[in-house]
């Protein structure tokens, strides 16, 4: 004890003297990375669309290899932050039912970090999602009700 009364007010020495380690910086670029996307996804997409990305047939559609999930990423930007209902084909089968919303239940950086592991899970090889993408997204759609497939594709062309 008289040892580390004596070192009071003394500057760390020896093997004492640790340098911090330096944090990366966190910025867009990796923000989305820093965050487990596929612990998100195990605890808020798994049980409809299961672990494997399959779905329930005739429930939920598929994930992987979905042409939803592998088109323009604003599409499925818009379903996670608005929700999507009504009928929706994927993979030439037609799917009628609600997928809620994810808009102030997950941060920008959660739904790219979840969007980003879909799209790169069970086969799948898209481009990863940006936080930056889903900030535009709530500056030009604000809080607006669940999207259709139709209106998806109206606006943002067919998957």
């Amino acid at each position: 004890m008289g040892y580390y009364a004596w070192q009071i007010g003394k500057p760390m020495q020896g093997g004492d003297s640790r340098s911090v380690a330096i944090q990366p910086a966190i910025n867009s670029e990796n923000v989305a990375t820093l965050i487990d996307g596929g612990a998100i996804y195990s605890i808020q997409c798994s049980a409809c669309h299961q672990a494997t990305g399959q779905g329930i047939p005739g429930a939920f559609p598929p994930l992987a290899g979905s042409e939803w999930v592998l088109a323009d990423s604003a599409i499925l930007v818009s379903i996670l932050q608005d929700g999507l209902q009504g009928p929706i084909v994927v993979a030439g089968n037609t799917y009628n039912g609600v997928m809620p919303y994810f808009r102030g239940k997950l941060s920008s950086a959660e739904i790219a970090a979840v969007l980003t592991y879909i799209r790169s899970e069970w086969g799948n090889n898209a481009d990863r999602i940006d936080p930056i993408m889903v900030d535009e997204h709530k500056t030009r759609f604000g809080e607006r009700v669940p999207w259709t497939s139709d209106e998806l594709i109206a606006e943002f062309g067919k998957p």
